[in-house]
């Protein structure tokens, strides 16, 4: 990708310059990557789904297992997260970005160096890369496959399918080594068969969630103005207006996920990253790059602003006020999770503790204690009802969509 002019220079210079440029455009890139997704790191909340991983990465591998079959993902995140000691959110974000930092060098060791700066500065790999779910990895191995799809399909089949085992976005890459021959795509399949029996023993409503026309995710990454969209998109569309070959390895998997009804704003965009940035280097004419990069940059500047001045999360902050209460604590619904996560405290119902992400509404008051104890939920709970009609409550804290009573 170098730009070199033309020009009567000693030999020897000219291949001093042609060595340390790519090596400044290299630093450069990586300072960049860095200096969008630190700040993200640091002001962002925790969120949801990361305390998720959490709950989950503290059982053993058959608990991991046995949680999933509530669930809609694959092992392998989680056993990495159990395997590294289920550490706090912050250094599973590390991981994440240590994750999203092999992708870029992978890109950089090829001399990819457009499609690298394009993926420091993409808003959905900047958001997952400091997330401490399974997107990053799954991303890395994507990045990985698709770069030794041409030279070694066998390693790229095996990355595909690790990919696939991080979270199931990785299968939809599959179709891309299936055309390189059965024999070559017969071994991977078998790797993946215990994955995809999983996958086929997950309930479907696990899914649910999705909907056929998913919204755009505000809690994780908030809309940039009408007009920066506006602008970024029409960028996209000049960039990509020449279709090659990593154009079809972008759009398989998306028309996969549309079909299944399994896309996502953001998280799948995280996942497709890197054939979404080769096919817009490829393609894009030169002077396109410099405002792809800005463009980039004022969306992801957009939501780290937006992040620092977030107040706390109103279920987080009911948990918090419920840190230091007396036992015994019963939580319901999601505030089941964001509880456990500071403090014990015994699930209403019981089930919810069996799969704390999906909100299980208690039908009888009967598993409740005898005594008195503090109870924390969503303010409009079904669980607070039926609390009521047998027992005396006294509100504690209550904000926007969160509760805390004592009951007596």
């Amino acid at each position: 990708m170098n730009d070199e002019r033309s020009a009567p220079v000693h030999r020897s210079s000219f291949i001093v310059h042609r060595s340390v440029a790519p090596v400044h455009r290299s630093i450069l890139i990586v300072a960049l990557f860095f200096a969008l997704r630190v700040p993200l790191f640091v002001v962002r909340q925790p969120f949801f789904d990361e305390l998720f991983t959490r709950w989950i990465g503290a059982k053993s591998f058959g608990g991991i297992l046995g949680a999933l079959h509530y669930d809609s993902g694959p092992p392998l995140y989680y056993f990495i997260v159990h395997l590294i000691g289920n550490p706090p959110i912050p250094v599973l974000r590390g991981m994440s970005l240590l994750f999203a930092a092999i992708a870029l060098i992978a890109l950089l060791v090829r001399g990819q160096t457009v499609a690298a700066a394009l993926l420091a500065v993409f808003p959905p790999a900047v958001l997952f890369s400091v997330d401490a779910r399974a997107y990053a990895l799954c991303a890395m191995f994507v990045t990985i496959g698709i770069l030794l799809l041409d030279e070694r399909p066998y390693a790229a089949a095996l990355a595909f399918v690790a990919a696939a085992y991080s979270h199931y976005y990785g299968a939809l890459f599959f179709p891309l080594f299936l055309t390189r021959g059965r024999l070559r795509a017969a071994p991977a399949l078998l790797l993946f068969a215990p994955g995809a029996w999983l996958a086929l023993h997950q309930p479907r409503g696990s899914m649910a969630w999705i909907g056929p026309f998913p919204q755009y995710p505000d809690i994780l990454l908030a809309r940039p103005p009408v007009w920066l969209l506006i602008v970024a998109g029409l960028l996209v569309i000049a960039a990509a207006y020449r279709l090659n070959r990593y154009a079809a390895m972008t759009l398989v998997p998306l028309a996969i996920a549309l079909a299944l009804r399994i896309y996502f704003p953001l998280r799948f965009e995280a996942v497709i990253a890197a054939p979404l940035v080769l096919w817009l280097a490829v393609s894009a004419r030169r002077i396109l790059i410099a405002p792809l990069i800005a463009a980039g940059i004022l969306i992801c500047a957009f939501g780290i602003v937006d992040h620092a001045q977030r107040p706390l999360d109103d279920y987080r902050a009911a948990a918090e006020f419920v840190r230091a209460a007396p036992s015994p604590v019963i939580a319901s619904g999601y505030l089941y999770l964001e509880t456990v996560m500071l403090r014990p405290a015994t699930a209403f119902p019981a089930e919810q503790a069996l799969h704390p992400g999906w909100r299980v509404a208690a039908k009888s008051g009967s598993e409740l204690p005898p005594g008195p104890f503090i109870w924390i939920g969503e303010r409009l709970a079904p669980e607070l009802p039926l609390i009521q009609r047998s027992r005396r409550i006294t509100p504690l804290y209550v904000n926007g969509h969160a509760a805390v009573v004592r009951v007596n």
